[in-house]
């Protein structure tokens, strides 16, 4: 029978299928395997069952988990050159359902130019028109009322395109806030309206996305709610062990028999194939722990060498970003409110009421944009983009290429603007709690600028034999030179934004503003701003990309592992450049195109060897 944390459950000797990782891709495999009733599939996740528990299911609290390792892996980046020597938190979800259930919502879509480079790398099979399908599958959208469309400038959604019969809910809730209003329409006036709905994979302009909110419960739609639902969890064909966790993958030669497992002791379960699904952070520590990577990685931590391939754990990318806040007017209503435990407690009560107020979630403000500057700053960005290739190595220069492609396609965005109604304190890191605590008195709004296709590529390796042990994480932000040049173009056009109408009008002109050296007169000032201020969207991908292996790739276009016969990545890991922006839609995606891909071998009985 399936079972989650009952210590009695009877795991089999043999699984057809065994997933390591109970997070969000992992259980979008699961539950389409266990479609197939003939098939045995275990999913052993590290974290507990919190599927009831109020800080994942109230959408209000989903940053209350942060900082919190009963939820949350707690990730540090080692002190970063290019930031001053700061570190920078990596907050990834330690539970099942992975990173989904406690991320901030947000559902936007990549842009069609930035897939179709994926298969420029080496995967023929992958690019918009192959993915663009199961964008659709994973959700339902609910349309917004005639009230909210017209508040918030939806007129550009096309409900023909997105999910009607997906097991994510995507929604928009009520829409009554000035702020609301005014972020499209103050885009609207900057030349930037919203010329099409993001899923098409062609949209430029500031639009108010939908969330993943459930607009019936108003509660969070996730991997494990809607993957691991009621109906899925009763099928007697999957099972699902959570509070385990994996410590290697059991490799004889170049086939997985198996996994090796803590819980209550070590334990080996036997797999005919298997699945990671751990994470960008933690699917390339597997492998390492388990023989494949570097040879000199793996050698000084005493691990016997299964697999040389030193792209393990590279390509790291993450979107680097920073934010500005500024003091809104008098009487305008923020979440830095919410420091006062009185209106805590009237918001919680409104929730639990009607399912109303801020607890309850409703929609990202973002906007979608190409670099804004003068022709002449135009002018330097494009010979600075011609000119910073030199050095570039020869697995590098074909990603490069691609980027610099994206960046000058007027279809596609270099930025990703959201603004979030409370402050940011960056300087008060690098823990989550530090940077997103309201600890500067004053109402603020902070406008985000996230950098939609960096350079600057990092790593994670593992420092220690030890399983249990977190990796070194190294994202380099910032290291390549044009990843400041175009984010500081970009954080001096949020002044801009900032003195534009209607959104102008809710900011005091002669307020405080986070940081208070707060300096966009000049591009140098900006990029000392970015340096000072820049942290993470919590966006990590590629440490497992899926490209040629001469371009540095770890897994091939069927997601198994070079080297291997029977070893897949179905996360975040494999995506070889990253979207454009928040990456929960193309986790979702790709997962369901991996069951697909699995399923297609498995039927056909051909499986691709990984260094095919």
């Amino acid at each position: 029978m399936s079972s989650i944390t009952d210590t009695s459950l009877q795991l089999l000797e043999t699984y057809d299928f065994v997933i390591v990782g109970g997070g969000t891709a992992g259980l979008v495999v699961a539950s389409r395997l266990s479609e197939d009733a003939s098939l045995r599939i275990l999913v052993i996740e590290a974290g507990a069952n919190r599927m009831n528990d109020p800080k994942i299911v109230v959408p209000g609290l989903a940053s209350t988990m942060y900082d919190d390792p009963n939820y949350d892996w707690c990730f540090m980046s080692v002190p970063q050159k290019h930031l001053n020597g700061r570190s920078v938190a990596q907050p990834r979800g330690r539970l099942l359902g992975g990173s989904s259930a406690m991320n901030l919502h947000k559902m936007v879509y990549p842009s069609k130019s930035g897939i179709d480079a994926w298969g420029e790398l080496g995967n023929s099979d992958w690019n918009w028109d192959k993915l663009a399908p199961y964008y659709r599958k994973f959700h339902t959208f609910t349309s917004p009322s005639k009230e909210a469309e017209e508040f918030l400038s939806l007129r550009w959604i096309d409900k023909m395109m997105h999910g009607t019969s997906g097991p994510i809910k995507t929604s928009y809730g009520k829409a009554n806030g000035p702020l609301e209003k005014a972020w499209p329409e103050t885009f609207k006036n900057l030349g930037f309206q919203m010329n099409g709905d993001p899923i098409s994979g062609k949209a430029i302009g500031g639009y108010a996305a939908m969330t993943s909110v459930d607009p019936v419960t108003r509660t969070r739609s996730y991997a494990g709610s809607g993957y691991y639902s009621p109906n899925v969890a009763q099928r007697t064909n999957l099972d699902v062990l959570t509070e385990a966790m994996v410590t290697r993958i059991i490799l004889n030669e170049d086939v997985a028999s198996g996994v090796e497992f803590v819980k209550n002791g070590t334990h080996i379960i036997n797999a005919k194939e298997v699945i990671l699904a751990a994470g960008a952070l933690q699917s390339p520590q597997l492998l390492e722990l388990s023989g494949i990577g570097s040879s000199e990685i793996l050698e000084a931590h005493g691990i016997n060498v299964l697999v040389d391939n030193p792209n393990v754990g590279e390509n790291l990318q993450d979107h680097a970003t920073v934010g500005l806040s500024f003091e809104v007017i008098d009487g305008l209503p923020t979440g830095d409110m919410s420091r006062d435990p009185e209106v805590r407690k009237a918001a919680m009560s409104l929730y639990q009421k009607d399912k109303s107020g801020p607890m309850g979630g409703g929609f990202s403000l973002s906007a979608y944009l190409p670099v804004v500057d003068s022709d002449e700053g135009l002018r330097n960005l494009q010979q600075l983009l011609r000119e910073n290739n030199g050095s570039e190595s020869i697995e590098k220069k074909r990603q490069y290429d691609l980027i610099r492609a994206l960046l000058q396609d007027p279809t596609d965005a270099s930025i990703h603007y959201f603004l979030a109604p409370l402050q940011l304190n960056v300087a008060k890191g690098p823990s989550m709690q530090g940077v997103l605590g309201i600890s500067t008195p004053g109402n603020y709004v902070t406008i985000y600028s996230s950098l939609s296709h960096p350079f600057s590529r990092g790593s994670v390796h593992i420092n220690s034999s030890n399983a249990a042990k977190k990796p070194t994480l190294d994202p380099r932000y910032l290291s390549h030179p044009l990843d400041l040049e175009v984010l500081a173009r970009h954080v001096r056009f949020v002044g801009t934004i900032a003195e534009t109408e209607p959104l102008a009008s809710y900011i005091k002109k002669d307020g405080r503003r986070i940081p208070e050296s707060l300096n966009l007169s000049d591009l140098e000032s900006a990029k000392k701003l970015v340096t000072e201020s820049c942290f993470s969207s919590y966006h990590p991908c590629g440490t497992c990309s899926m490209m040629s292996k001469d371009l540095g790739g770890v897994v091939n276009e069927r997601l198994i592992v070079y080297g291997t016969k029977n070893l897949r990545i179905v996360d975040a890991s494999v995506f070889p450049l990253e979207p454009r922006a928040n990456i929960q839609s193309t986790v979702y995606a790709v997962a369901e195109r991996a069951a697909d891909i699995i399923k297609e071998d498995l039927y056909s009985k051909t499986h691709f060897k990984g260094d095919a």
